[in-house]
């Protein structure tokens, strides 16, 4: 909807390679825009500010901020020396709230997406948080920011496990990445955007809490999510799919993970989707071709599942003894995609995780050691709902 309010090509196929913004306002407040700030012109009762984007930038990050501000100025220093510019624009009440707020946020934050993800991908622009009176957007290299310098979202901290952060400011920078720097060619893509960024949320409580906490995290989200509408629109018509992308779409990554059941390698192909894909629109396809191709493995059903279909994969099981006393694990899939295949692991009466290969049919497996009628099931690892049948 970017046109709505300036003249450009509405569709999210193409991007610019650069932008100037220039916008007039009153000579007693500024104008904040994206990329980096390269001169102003008196015009009477005005001043016109030119800001400078030297990347790729989709047509709804295009901001226009005018206010009372004051400018913080900071750096950041990544551990190979490279110094990135951090630039915060608040209203003049707020100024020594935020010089504490994002300092203590903004470089551990830049830190850890760093390592996970490759670093800051607008470093020439810098890094700028403007502060608006709504609550946050991606605004590329000028994200806007109104969560009143409070954990959580607008103080609300259950949409952070509990954990000591900004929401607003961890969330709307995994954007930089997700959605800013790597962009879908069509809206109804949008989960590219929104499932790798909220998964980003996560990446950020691992490398501060570990990933206990962030496996943790990531399955906390599973209330907030309907399964009524597929998290993928339709194709061609400016139509996203359901807001479940956010949720759904981090607990979908969160099961290829456990598939792939090799962290190196999954961090790997996290980083490098982010950096292969560095600036470029992608679709869905693009994304199942890379993971295919960096795993070895034939992904496909998986995604069709996840992001086509509103339902999740039912895993029904059910536990009886046989004539030896020993417990069998009797289980398949129920699921939309025909040959839908996902692992599922159990633990033993020793506590070891054995996997084990449901299809669509009946399969039995002994549960070695146990004596009851009760088994764990890998609910934290697999977006998947159970039902044990009689």
């Amino acid at each position: 909807g970017a046109s709505a309010w300036w003249p450009n090509k509405d569709h999210l196929s193409d991007e610019p390679d650069s932008m100037m913004l220039s916008v007039a306002v009153p000579n007693d407040i500024q104008f904040i825009g994206n990329g980096k700030a390269v001169g102003t012109e008196k015009e009477g009762d005005f001043t016109r500010y030119n800001w400078f984007i030297s990347y790729p930038i989709n047509n709804y990050n295009v901001t226009v901020n005018a206010g009372d501000y004051v400018h913080i100025h900071d750096e950041y220093t990544n551990k190979d020396g490279r110094v990135l510019d951090l630039d915060y624009y608040v209203l003049p009440y707020n100024k020594e709230k935020a010089e504490k707020h994002f300092g203590r946020d903004v470089p551990r934050m830049m830190d850890c997406f760093g390592e996970y993800l490759g670093d800051y991908p607008f470093w020439e622009d810098g890094f700028a948080l403007v502060e608006t009176p709504y609550l946050g957007m991606e605004h590329q290299g000028a994200i806007a920011y109104g969560n009143e310098y409070k954990d959580g979202y607008a103080g609300n901290t259950r949409y952070t496990g509990g954990h000591e952060f900004d929401y607003i400011v961890i969330h709307e920078t995994g954007h930089e990445w997700w959605g800013n720097s790597v962009s879908c060619k069509d809206i109804a893509d949008l989960w590219i955007h929104e499932g790798f960024c909220t998964y980003s949320e996560s990446i950020f409580v691992e490398c501060e809490a570990g990933t206990e906490a962030a496996i943790k995290y990531i399955n906390d989200k599973k209330p907030w999510i309907g399964n009524k509408e597929s998290i993928i629109g339709d194709y061609g018509v400016n139509k996203e799919g359901s807001g479940d992308m956010y949720n759904k779409g981090s607990l979908f990554l969160n099961t290829l993970r456990h598939v792939v059941n090799d962290d190196e390698l999954w961090w790997s192909i996290i980083k490098g989707l982010a950096e292969d894909f560095k600036y470029q629109t992608v679709d869905t396809q693009d994304i199942i071709d890379y993971m295919n191709e960096k795993t070895g493995k034939k992904l496909d059903l998986l995604f069709d599942q996840y992001l086509r279909f509103p339902t999740i994969p039912v895993f029904e099981y059910k536990l009886t003894k046989n004539e030896k006393g020993q417990v069998n694990l009797k289980y398949k899939w129920n699921s939309d995609v025909k040959g839908f295949d996902l692992p599922m692991r159990y633990q033993n009466a020793k506590g070891k995780w054995t996997e084990i290969q449901p299809s669509s049919k009946w399969q039995t497996e002994i549960i070695e050691g146990a004596t009851d009628l009760k088994v764990t099931l890998a609910e934290n690892q697999f977006y998947v709902d159970f039902k044990k049948v009689d």
